[in-house]
């Protein structure tokens, strides 16, 4: 790599092609700069932890700008997806830090192997880059240069800035502009630098480019070429990176004003894969935690019936909000970040939203598809039979308005009895009592059995869910108390006996564990398997829990 990438071959190297074609397509007006308004610029050396990718793309030499951040194994880069697109045939790539005209390899060159290039597998899609434009950064895994030595053990690297807002009025942004004939972005060899404000910049969809909310800033002359160069905010008395040009329109359509996808969770989900040199999961397509706080009600159970995997379906989660919507979020394996579609099943509506006041799924019907339960607040019971992604398929009153189920605080279904159907239903009252209805259908309620009498320890059980947490077919009753201990009861059946293991003791984190249900979301077979949705708006997804332990924790919404 060193001796074929020679001062001659870097200087032959042109910008990343897409965004040299769409930026040839301005007007003449567009291209040129409007220093008035924009914080100046100016070529200079560059710092030693920005720096340039060089590569081959057919018979044409490429580049774009890059920055070594912190990892582990001191190799990682962080730069801009649509440099390196599912369109680029791409070899003989390297990294160069602090690439400039007088010393353009001051600290020699980082190899990157084939494979090493980590982004959202969303964004390398066939048009990926219009359609998730929020998605618009990637991490290169280097190898060392000649002598041994990692990048970051030669350069040092800059923190990442996940979450860090837009307010910072003193950002550094440098890239490597390279425009043949425009005399006021010369040289093209050297990085610019620019100290400006950051802005939020939030823009509806347009021209089949997907909108959202990215970080802007107003700098004269960064033309093509500047792609995957950082935005440098101050930290803790550093710097840090909080975006590379790059996002809405692949980083900007004018000279003065440059882009960034807003740098959050999804840049941490895809540098932890680059740190582990695998291929990150998609993004998740649930919302962000703001909106789960307004989750009333979660059931899990097979409701789409479009699954692309079906002799290994997961189960589907169906969310009851605040304002009546009804959604289903189809289940899907961990890569695909474990939900892969949402079904809107209802608009808010003030029918669901003030009286539905609980919800649980199990298969009542014998369809082996899920049918949901509602308790509402007069009291009525009813059953919805075969729910699915296309909505409702009738619907069964299982008990009338009443007094009576008023007071039914806790309502779980599961697999309790001596059939292979989830058809039962345990309900915790408000005066502790616990009930067990086994063999429930659209005909009644089936049997009854009194688990528990009225008791004040059981008033205490906000939360019960229900699974095959031991894997024997047995299914288990799982409940969070109020002073946030954990219980398994173990082959619940109504009748003794039935083992109880406490998952964990009290606990002040799990008092605020605001539903607890029970599912099948993870590889295996067994419904052991538990979606939590905290007080702060954090969804997660406990997988292949047991008889000791709740499971391997997997956060799908952060709080």
């Amino acid at each position: 790599m060193e001796d074929f990438w020679t001062p001659a071959r870097m200087d032959q190297a042109k910008p990343v092609a897409e965004q040299a074609e769409r930026e040839a397509k301005l007007p003449p007006e567009a291209r040129e700069p409007r220093r008035q308004s924009m914080s100046p610029s100016h070529p200079f050396k560059g710092i030693k932890q920005v720096g340039t990718f060089f590569y081959q793309e057919d018979d044409q030499y490429r580049f774009c700008a890059g920055t070594v951040v912190p990892s582990p194994g001191k190799n990682i880069v962080a730069t801009a997806a649509h440099c390196f697109d599912s369109s680029d045939r791409v070899t003989k790539l390297v990294f160069v830090p602090q690439h400039h005209e007088a010393e353009p390899r001051p600290h020699g060159v980082f190899p990157i192997s084939v494979g090493k290039i980590y982004m959202d597998p969303a964004y390398i899609t066939p048009g990926g880059d219009k359609a998730y434009t929020d998605l618009d950064f990637a991490f290169l895994q280097t190898s060392p240069r000649s002598d041994g030595k990692k990048v970051e053990e030669v350069v040092g690297a800059i923190p990442l800035a996940l979450n860090a807002g837009f307010d910072h009025p003193d950002t550094q942004v440098i890239g490597y502009p390279y425009l043949p004939g425009m005399d006021g972005y010369k040289p093209k060899q050297n990085p610019l630098t620019c100290t400006t404000p950051l802005k939020e910049f939030t823009t509806a969809s347009a021209d089949g480019w997907k909108g959202g909310t990215f970080a802007e800033v107003n700098c004269d002359g960064y033309v093509s070429g500047t792609s995957g160069g950082p935005f440098l905010i101050k930290k803790d008395g550093g710097l840090a990176l909080a975006g590379v040009t790059g996002g809405w329109k692949t980083g900007g359509h004018s000279p003065d004003t440059s882009y960034s996808s807003y740098f959050d969770n999804d840049v941490k989900r895809v540098f932890d894969a680059a740190v582990a040199g695998k291929q990150p999961p998609t993004r998740s397509i649930l919302p962000g935690a703001e909106t789960w706080k307004h989750a009333e009600e979660i059931a899990s159970g097979y409701f789409a019936l479009d699954g692309e995997d079906v002799p290994n379906d997961r189960m589907d989660m169906f969310v009851l909000w605040s304002d009546g919507e009804l959604t289903v979020y189809r289940g899907a394996s961990a890569d695909r970040g474990h939900f892969d579609k949402e079904y809107k099943i209802k608009g808010p509506n003030a029918q669901w939203g003030d009286h539905a006041v609980e919800v649980t799924a199990g298969d009542f019907t014998g369809d082996n598809g899920s049918d949901l339960i509602v308790r509402w607040s007069d009291g009525e019971l009813t059953l919805y039979p075969s729910v699915d992604e296309k909505g409702f398929h009738g619907e069964k009153q299982l008990q009338p308005p009443n007094a009576t189920w008023k007071h039914a605080e806790a309502i779980t279904a599961g697999r309790f009895s001596a059939n292979k159907w989830q058809d039962d239903l345990v309900v915790r009252w408000s005066d502790g009592e616990l009930s067990l209805y086994t063999d429930v259908s659209d005909k009644g309620l089936g049997k009854e059995t009194k688990v528990v009498a009225p008791n004040k320890l059981w008033t205490h059980a906000t939360e019960i869910g229900a699974g095959d947490y031991t894997g024997n077919d047995n299914w288990d009753l799982i409940v969070r108390w109020s002073d946030g201990e954990l219980t398994n009861y173990q082959d619940f059946t109504g009748g003794a006996p039935w083992g109880e293991n406490k998952l964990h003791g009290p606990d002040s984190t799990w008092t605020h564990a605001l539903i607890v249900s029970g599912g099948d979301y993870s590889d295996n077979p067994h419904a052991d398997d538990t979606i939590v949705r905290w007080s702060d708006g954090e969804l997660t997804l406990y997988t292949d829990g047991n008889a000791q332990s709740i499971g391997r924790e997997n956060r799908l919404v952060s709080p």
